[in-house]
């Protein structure tokens, strides 16, 4: 049951709030480092031992909400700057290359490590960052924040915690990747698709005009939900994509990725680089681009027919976008920025605890939920133009 509404501590019942003493564990132990750590996270690792004792005794799911929130988002400041990408600094590059009238496309930058590097994003992005030219890094925070406000407004404690203190999403939010940003975007078209289907499919399209893997939702959300949320994401493509292509040119979007693919040319977090350490020899990269681009469509041919939710929908989507993404010669940890806030949007609810979301006082929430489930009320099962809405109304 949802935890009552109320102040920071109430009094312990016999029904344990398993969801908050799971968050704040796992909370501890990703605290746990393996090297000398940093003062900020012994504090918090203190601050949720604390909270745990009183746990005992009292019920502190608000309170064990605040510590997290905070800890996440302190920790990503503490940690700004602490790795380093040049995703940003090519974007930035391109910006400013259209600002000059150049195409940001079919062109390797000086600026990347190592040179040559091209700018194999979505227009989108171009957009995204202008805001932020003096450092792009700062709209990623932002987004991080966002995702922490939503997951901790949400009530959730076991994905709020998963997102606040997994180290390498701590870092990620900093470096200089872009994968952030692009967590966030395919976190709001999943949660708009999961009850106006259409409407989610043309914001899955912004998300792939801000980078191109978030298509690895398309298939399921083609699957469940039927014809009509094809057109409108080819509809969203278009808008997105369609001025950059006629602007630019299709060939100069394609030599970017061609390039890209080109310039990585040491295995590095893939299933490349897992064989080519255990044969002891380098294999050819090609292999693995053909290899992964197989095993994502195949993976989408076969969980065609087992989409019959919206969960099976983003479980399927999260499964070919790992398959695709990591089954080839390279990848990166920062891609799992992206995925996260998918994961830890619906943990609780996928282990049995949703039940025990944790209500702010007065539970604004609830209310405002109840009041867009009775405007957009949630998709019960997908499509084949079977099934429909709760109200009746055509996924």
């Amino acid at each position: 049951m949802t935890q009552p509404p109320g102040g920071w501590l109430r009094r312990s019942s016999r029904e344990t709030d398993g969801a908050v003493w799971l968050a704040l564990l796992a909370g501890l132990l990703l605290l746990l480092p393996n090297s000398p750590p940093r003062p900020l996270a012994v504090l918090y690792a203190l601050l949720m031992t604390a909270v745990l004792a009183l746990a005992i005794r009292w019920r502190v799911g608000l309170l064990a909400i605040a510590v997290l929130l905070v800890a996440g988002l302190s920790l990503r400041v503490v940690f700004f700057g602490a790795a380093f990408s040049d995703v940003l600094r090519v974007t930035i590059a391109a910006i400013d290359l259209v600002g000059r009238g150049g195409n940001p496309y079919g062109v390797g930058y000086e600026v990347t490590t190592p040179p040559g590097a091209p700018f194999a994003y979505g227009p989108l992005t171009l957009l995204w960052y202008l805001p932020f030219r003096g450092d792009p890094r700062v709209a990623e925070m932002i987004a991080a924040a966002l995702i922490l406000i939503a997951l901790a407004v949400r009530g959730r404690p076991l994905g709020l915690a998963l997102y606040a203190l997994t180290p390498i999403l701590i870092t990620t939010a900093g470096d200089g990747s872009n994968d952030t940003s692009a967590g966030l975007l395919l976190l709001i078209a999943l949660i708009v698709a999961s009850r106006v289907p259409r409407a989610g499919a043309v914001l899955l399209a912004l998300a792939v005009a801000f980078k191109p893997y978030a298509a690895a939702w398309v298939p399921g959300l083609w699957a469940w939900a039927g014809g009509g949320v094809l057109l409108a994401f080819l509809a969203g493509f278009a808008l997105t994509w369609g001025p950059a292509i006629f602007i630019w040119g299709p060939g100069s979007i394609l030599e970017s990725y061609l390039l890209a693919d080109r310039i990585h040319r040491t295995s590095y977090y893939s299933l490349g680089f897992l064989v080519e350490a255990s044969l002891g020899r380098k294999l050819e990269p090609g292999l693995f681009g053909v290899l992964r681009l197989a095993v994502g469509g195949l993976l989408a041919i076969f969980t065609w027919r087992w989409v019959r939710s919206s969960g099976g929908m983003v479980v399927t989507g999260a499964l070919i976008y790992v398959a695709t993404l990591f089954t080839g010669y390279w990848s990166t940890h920062a891609y799992v920025a992206a995925i996260a806030p998918i994961i830890c949007w619906h943990v609780d609810d996928w282990l049995g605890l949703g039940s025990q979301r944790v209500a702010l006082p007065g539970d604004p929430l609830g209310k405002l939920q109840a009041t867009i489930d009775r405007r957009w009320p949630a998709i019960t099962r997908g499509s084949g133009g079977q099934e429909r809405a709760v109200d009746g109304s055509v996924g």
